[in-house]
């Protein structure tokens, strides 16, 4: 049989010992904890505003299929939205449609300002726009759209679409079915070529997330394609 004679001195070191790691590994607790809160709030926000923007567009919706009257915004009278309890969501103008890429699971309004300042203002609040005032689904409608650097946020994924893939719009009850026939990356200034006034086009535009080899500024990718068809879903 084996004995110990442990003395006083050695229990206390023993003790101070463990009180150390113990303080130790909370410390690394808490440092991991405020790194992981850091590191989501990006996400959080994302979430906040995909979900308030989520009842506008459920708003919209329920609107058109009860066929209620829509105020017409105005300078004087513009459409307001203000979340002001997630921070600051407003956007000036009006919801002219609704876009879903069921690949990169985004649904998001397209917002029409009521001048090309609004559309400015509503683009840094990472809301869709349209490129002008005027043009609808019969021509090329072009919306432009910020690359979020979280993940799923914005235009972030809009580079994992590729030629053949598919989405819709959402408009007036009616639902339009888009197919895409060209992805291209260019220089902003290069970028005209791009946006010719062709028939039941819709194009995307957003920045690249980073800046490509043997370029000093980000490329624009411009995301082509054509209305295959279209229902009424009222």
């Amino acid at each position: 049989m084996i004995t110990g004679n442990f003395s006083g001195g050695d229990m206390k070191n023993r003790n101070k010992n463990s009180l150390t790691v113990c303080f130790f590994l909370a410390g690394a607790v808490v440092i991991l904890t405020i790194g992981y809160q850091i590191y989501r709030q990006p996400y959080y926000e994302a979430e906040r505003r995909n979900k308030y923007e989520d009842q506008i567009i459920e708003a919209y919706l329920e609107q058109k299929e009860n066929g209620n009257p829509e105020e017409k915004p105005t300078e004087e009278n513009p459409t307001e939205y203000l979340y002001s309890d997630v921070g600051e969501y407003a956007f000036q103008g009006k919801m002219d449609c609704i876009l879903v890429i069921d690949k990169i699971n985004l649904k998001k309004a397209v917002i029409r300002g009521n001048t090309l300042g609004d559309n400015e203002v509503n683009l840094s609040r990472y809301y869709f726009v349209t490129a002008d005032l005027t043009q609808n689904l019969g021509g090329n409608y072009i919306i432009y759209g910020h690359c979020s650097d979280t993940y799923g946020h914005s235009f972030n994924r809009l580079e994992e679409l590729n030629i053949g893939d598919t989405f819709y719009i959402l408009q007036e009850n009616m639902k339009y079915y888009y197919r895409i026939e060209a992805v291209d990356r260019v220089l902003r200034s290069e970028s005209n070529p791009y946006f010719q006034a062709l028939k039941n086009r819709v194009t995307f535009v957003s920045c690249e997330k980073n800046i490509a080899a043997g370029y000093t500024e980000n490329r624009v990718i411009i995301v082509r394609s054509i209305q295959t068809g279209k229902e009424s879903i009222r």
